[in-house]
C-alpha cells in the first residue's frame, strides 16, 4: 500500500510517515498543495498510491485546492482522499466533503485514528 502525504510541517510529515510504515504502508511527501498534485501525476502508475493525507493550511496551493483538482482528473479516481487538519468546523467539513474528500481527520492524530479512518475508507 503506498500513501501520499501533504502538509507544510516537515515535522507533521514525519511523523505521520512514521505512522503510515507501521501500518505498513510505503509512503511520499509533499509540502504544499501543488508539490502533491506534481507527485501523483508523475507517479509510476504501476503503483498507484492509495492515499493521500493532505492538510489544509499549505503556502502555494491549499489543502482544499488540491482535493478538487485530484477529483476533476479520472486518473486519480482510485485514490482516497483524506484532509488532515486542525480546523474543524462544520463548514470546513463540509467543504472538504464537497469538493471530493473522502473522509476528515482531526490533528492530533493518533495511531489509533489514522488506522480507524483508513478502516472506515477500506484501505486497512
Amino acid at each position: 500500500m503506498k500513501m501520499l502525504i501533504v502538509d507544510d510541517s516537515k515535522a507533521m510529515r514525519n511523523f505521520l510517515q512514521h505512522l503510515a510504515t507501521e501500518l505498513s504502508f510505503k509512503t511520499e511527501e509533499a509540502e504544499d498543495g501543488r508539490a502533491g498534485l506534481n507527485k501523483l501525476i508523475n507517479n509510476d502508475p504501476r503503483e498507484p498510491f492509495d492515499v493521500a493525507l493532505v492538510d489544509w493550511e499549505m503556502p502555494n496551493m491549499n489543502g482544499l485546492e488540491m482535493v478538487q483538482l485530484v477529483r476533476r482528473n479520472k486518473t486519480f479516481s482510485s485514490v482516497k482522499v483524506m484532509m488532515v487538519t486542525t480546523l474543524n468546523s462544520m463548514d470546513r467539513v463540509s467543504a472538504a466533503l464537497e469538493a471530493g474528500a473522502d473522509d476528515f481527520l482531526m490533528k492530533p492524530v493518533t495511531k489509533q485514528s489514522l488506522e480507524e479512518k483508513l478502516q472506515i475508507l477500506g484501505i486497512v
